[in-house]
């Protein structure tokens, strides 16, 4: 497929968390939850998380310091909050977040990675889909 039947709509790297801490570790970046090298060049638009578990320390704590996902080809980085637990309501610890419209461009051939950061020590979250939208610049 050429760049520009590539760049109708909105394209998705998507991915999967089924627990963070088996991709963090206290005091370093955090391992890739995925890579993806576009063969052209790429803007991402939007990130958005949806998480079954959101942040919490067990057995029923809000965390101070949040695990991130980070978007990055290791110069330019875009970091989106998995947010706490809510605890209240219809499915009480289920959570959303988006970025809203961003614009980050990365070159063709860019090795991208969405990492997990590390939160608050003892603070996990989990069963979270993740969606990136690029187009093709």
């Amino acid at each position: 497929m050429n760049a520009h039947a590539q760049s109708a709509g909105p394209l998705l790297w998507s991915s999967y968390i089924d627990v963070v801490g088996n991709y963090t570790q206290q005091y370093s970046e955090g391992s890739a939850v995925s890579r993806f090298t576009p063969g052209v060049a790429v803007t991402v638009t939007r990130v958005q998380l949806q998480a079954a578990q959101g942040s919490y320390i067990y057995p029923n704590a809000k965390c101070s310091y949040v695990p991130k996902l980070r978007v990055t080809d290791g110069t330019t980085k875009y970091e989106i909050a998995i947010p706490n637990a809510r605890e209240t309501g219809r499915n009480p610890f289920s959570v959303s977040a988006d970025s809203g419209t961003i614009n980050l461009s990365f070159p063709a051939n860019a090795n991208l990675r969405l990492l997990v950061l590390h939160g608050e020590k003892g603070c996990i979250a989990g069963a979270i889909n993740v969606t990136v939208q690029y187009s093709v610049n």
